[in-house]
């Protein structure tokens, strides 16, 4: 192969890894370029990594400096074209060079080992070879980064089987370009023509492994629509319940007012005569009814007033006993993302306080804490729930809608950067979140 093909090859190598580089991170970040200046920021870090063919002609100063050189590149471009924390834009930098280096290091010291051959001979020969092997890197680069990422971030969109077509897609993939090379070099008689062939059929292979991926991807991403339309659905709902309530409330304090104007005017004739006994069953009455009258929760927010209000509604509807204490505004947090956690939660205390024999008790407690705003909800329970369930898998047989909730929160939580935690205290079940205040 000539002295240009090997100058092609390597900038189209180096072009790819910095594609492989900056999409880890992205994905890292759950982010992608949007916009015209994306796009644009996108294309001028792919070029800015064209820096390190270059370097390479220098080994002493790219030995030295070619790692940090990589992690400001990285770091820069994610400042810039990316939003988040500085600690995970370093952490997504910082994991992207670590897994190539990882996974460079991997493959080349397993073809070596293979082949019995040193790894200085498959970085200084120009063969087939070595064209196998750095494609098979970045390839394996590929998938692994995939997996590593939907594992910290997308796992609750993959089902089973998704898994392990993306599994075997990495295991054909290595067996593909393992096989390409045992063949190249343990049957001399295969002559150049003929190993061309055999890497075009093993890029195909790879290719196949590709599209397999992006099918699982899209299929995920069908997971993902389908759990939305279940959560817009939800809000629907939720928006019904809340006018219902509503309506109940006026209706009911029409009501205690007719009442009330009717125990008042002849009580006012009869003070002067009425025992002091049938005053205290008149008074009685009317604080029976005072307790009657369903009495709403107020924070200024009415869109969470009417999440919480419906909510409370249904669970004393259900003869459960509500304690709710709301300690802040309900200001500088997102309406939609808190009434989504806060919903899904209070059903799973609903669902949990059917099973209770005895009392019936949820406790909602809201307040305002150092820059975060703390939502915690307890409920009854007569046995642990989290030794026999510590996943809180839901337990029903419908699964496919079913455990809905719970992912939204996860999937929720994560989405605001706040924090989400599960225990138990005696005979209460306590699930409390922690959102940032804006």
């Amino acid at each position: 192969m000539s002295a240009a093909f090997w100058k092609v090859f390597e900038l189209a190598i180096s072009v790819w890894e910095n594609i492989l580089l900056l999409e880890f991170c992205m994905d890292f970040m759950q982010q992608k370029p949007r916009g015209k200046k994306g796009k644009v920021l996108w294309g001028i870090a792919v070029l800015f990594g064209l820096i390190f063919p270059a370097l390479e002609k220098y080994p002493a100063l790219y030995d030295r400096w070619e790692m940090w050189i990589t992690l400001i590149w990285l770091f820069v471009y994610l400042m810039v074209g990316t939003q988040g924390s500085v600690l995970r834009k370093v952490t997504a930098a910082v994991v992207a060079r670590a897994v190539l280096m990882m996974v460079n290091t991997a493959i080349l010291f397993g073809g070596s080992f293979i082949l019995q051959e040193s790894v200085a001979s498959f970085i200084q020969d120009q063969d087939t070879v070595r064209i196998a092997l750095v494609l098979l890197s970045k390839i394996s680069y590929f998938f692994v980064g995939k997996l590593l990422n939907s594992l910290l971030f997308e796992r609750e969109n993959l089902i089973s089987w998704q898994w392990i077509v993306m599994g075997c897609n990495l295991v054909f993939s290595i067996i593909a370009g393992d096989t390409m090379i045992l063949v190249v070099r343990d049957l001399p008689s295969v002559q150049m023509q003929e190993q061309k062939w055999i890497l075009l059929c093993v890029c195909c292979i790879w290719l196949m492994c590709l599209i397999m991926y992006f099918i699982v991807q899209q299929m995920s991403k069908d997971n993902q629509t389908k759990l939305e339309y279940e959560l817009m659905k939800e809000k629907e709902k939720y928006s019904k319940e809340s006018m219902e309530i509503i309506k109940r409330s006026n209706e009911e304090l029409r009501e205690f007012k007719h009442d009330l104007k009717n125990y008042l005017l002849p009580l006012q004739e009869a003070m002067e005569t009425m025992p002091q006994s049938e005053m205290v069953k008149v008074w009685e009455k009317i604080n029976q009814k005072i307790e009657d009258v369903q009495t709403l929760i107020q924070t200024g927010n009415s869109y969470v007033d009417s999440m919480i209000n419906t909510k409370i509604t249904l669970a004393r509807s259900e003869k459960v006993d509500v304690k709710c204490t709301i300690l802040s505004k309900m200001e500088g947090i997102d309406d939609l993302e808190f009434c989504t956690v806060f919903g899904n939660l209070m059903d799973n205390a609903i669902e949990a306080e059917r099973k209770v024999t005895g009392k019936k008790e949820i406790i909602i407690f809201v307040e305002e804490k150092m820059g975060y705003l703390r939502l915690e909800i307890q409920n009854k329970i007569e046995k642990s729930v989290l030794n026999e369930n510590s996943s809180l898998n839901t337990t029903k047989k419908d699964t496919s809608s079913h455990g809905i909730g719970h992912k939204s929160v996860k999937r929720t939580m994560q989405k605001v950067g706040g924090a989400l935690k599960y225990y138990e205290t005696g005979d209460l079940f306590c699930a409390e979140a922690v959102f940032p205040i804006k």
